[in-house]
């Protein structure tokens, strides 16, 4: 398993958009952490409002719109991409298909990880304060999109239909979450409890929903994976 997750890891260094998104998050974390402490310089009244969470602005507004995007341009083929190139069968004959799943799963989440404590480290540096509460809700959001990305791989068996279903459900998604936290309809509201945003929305422990939300999906995408004949 490890080794399957040391591989996938490291492969997600190595392609050109990856570095794109890289720059990107890094690139936006600092620059909107700079802009809050020229704020809170300027208008330090105002901008205590917000505290040091303000300083994430920037990472957590990215991660929260474009989060499925950036891990559907990346991750979208990881496992139908095994299937289409017929490795798939190598793996599950040299060990189990839940280290297989796990192996993939982890090395991905741990190139986020690696990408977010970056992005936080990288508000210490203006922020004087690392905030621990904002990576951990920002990981455990990227966890269920990662599981939700993962049974994707499993079901659609190309990977070109699956960055095409990745793009739309990374447009779709997110304005259909943001509309039913925020509209008071009822034939829409019930859709928020889905959605790992409304959990992240309601910040303190509720949170940590979207970890037992990863623990289903990551479930449910063992229980089909098992099915798939390779």
């Amino acid at each position: 398993m490890w080794a399957i997750c040391l591989n996938e890891f490291k492969g997600h260094f190595k392609s050109f958009k990856s570095i794109v998104v890289i720059a990107i998050i890094f690139g936006v974390t600092y620059l909107t952490a700079d802009l809050m402490s020229n704020l809170m310089a300027t208008f330090p009244e105002e901008a205590a409002e917000l505290g040091t969470d303000g300083y994430a602005t920037g990472i957590v507004i990215l991660i929260f719109v474009l989060g499925f995007f950036f891990i559907t341009g990346l991750s979208h083929d990881i496992i139908n991409r095994e299937v289409s190139e017929r490795t798939m069968r190598f793996l599950v004959t040299k060990t189990s298909r839940l280290n297989v799943l796990m192996g993939k799963y982890l090395g991905v989440w741990f190139f986020w990880l690696f990408c977010m404590v970056i992005c936080f480290l990288l508000i210490t540096i203006k922020s004087k304060d690392f905030l621990w509460l904002g990576l951990i809700d920002t990981m455990l959001f990227l966890s269920v999109a990662l599981a939700l990305n993962l049974v994707f791989s499993i079901v659609i068996p190309k990977p070109g239909v699956t960055m095409f279903v990745g793009i739309t459900f990374a447009l779709v998604f997110p304005a259909l979450s943001f509309w039913a936290i925020f509209s008071g309809k009822l034939y829409v509201t019930w859709f928020k409890f889905l959605t790992p945003y409304y959990y992240s929305s309601l910040s303190n422990y509720y949170i940590l929903i979207n970890g037992l939300y990863t623990v289903l999906l990551l479930l449910l995408a063992y229980w089909l994976f098992n099915r798939r004949d390779f």
